[in-house]
């Protein structure tokens, strides 16, 4: 063998135990990579509630609060999710565990389309641990693929915030506290579509299991509130049927949150206010469903 091929492997072998260790490295410093292992390997679970959506839901839906109200339940939401994954990680876990009484799904209208996005997107966490694939690792290794993470990572080694965050049940929870000095404009807002086809195709999964959808807009910084009502119905794109609960109304979230201590970052919820929006949601919507559902 001669010494060209010699190092060829060498550099071959180097690049492999390199992007290993790297994946180590993410599985014990990144919350959030490590979750999504975690969750696509739920075998014989028995949550009564799910919580999907995008990173919105994972800062901003207290699972713990809901544990000790009594509510089995796990934050299955992803940052920079799409709902198309969304519905294809219920399918997952459909298959391999008992089904929810409750599927929640955390909307967050309040800055745009992005999870309800008219064209379906991939998040590389997800299609890495659900489909994985040996051409797609040699062609975007994941020092390429997850590139991003290394940001977080020296975050979470470099600031004192980001190491006492904790993943509990799903959710992101941190103490950190960025006000929200933004101001609310009453005006008069474009309508929210639903009608993106993920949404309806979940909804009717669900009604196939007999599985009950509950839909949940998530309050944005002041200045991305709207007037709409905390309880409204919508029709999907189905012609499908389901009602809203509008948290990002600015009355509602206005009487629950606190502009200076309940925010981590614009538009997201640290664990102060997602505890407060999620009792909230508790007391108004959970609460009588969970105590009718209780045998008498």
């Amino acid at each position: 063998m001669n010494q060209f091929v010699k190092k060829c492997i060498w550099f071959l072998a180097i690049i492999v135990l390199v992007n290993v260790a790297y994946l180590g490295i993410l599985m014990v410093l990144s919350p959030g990579f490590k979750k999504v292992y975690e969750v696509h390997s739920f075998k014989n679970q028995n949550f009564d509630l799910l919580i999907f959506g995008n990173s919105m839901a994972l800062d901003g839906i207290d699972s713990e609060y809901l544990q000790k109200q009594g509510i089995s339940n796990y934050n299955m939401a992803i940052a920079g999710d799409h709902i198309s994954s969304s519905k294809m990680m219920l399918e997952a876990y459909l298959k391999n565990n008992k089904k929810p009484k409750i599927v929640a799904i955390g909307l967050s209208s309040a800055i745009g389309k992005s999870y309800l996005n008219d064209q379906p997107f991939k998040n590389p966490e997800i299609e890495f641990f659900y489909h994985p694939s040996l051409t797609e690792i040699i062609s975007n290794p994941p020092l390429l693929n997850f590139q991003w993470l290394a940001v977080d990572i020296l975050k979470i080694l470099m600031s004192a915030d980001h190491r006492q965050a904790q993943m509990v049940l799903g959710q992101w929870k941190t103490k950190k506290i960025i006000a929200d000095n933004s101001d609310y404009k009453s005006q008069k807002a474009e309508p929210i579509l639903y009608t993106n086809p993920y949404l309806a195709q979940i909804v009717s999964i669900c009604a196939q299991n007999q599985i009950k959808v509950l839909l949940l807009e998530l309050p944005g910084s002041n200045a991305r509130r709207n007037d709409f009502p905390y309880v409204s119905e919508v029709t999907l794109s189905d012609g499908q049927k389901c009602i809203v609960h509008n948290l990002n109304n600015f009355q509602t979230s206005q009487s629950i949150l606190d502009a200076d201590k309940d925010w981590l970052a614009a538009d997201h919820l640290n664990q102060f206010g997602g505890q407060k929006v999620t009792a909230y949601w508790y007391q108004t919507v959970l609460k009588p469903l969970f105590s009718t559902s209780k045998p008498q």
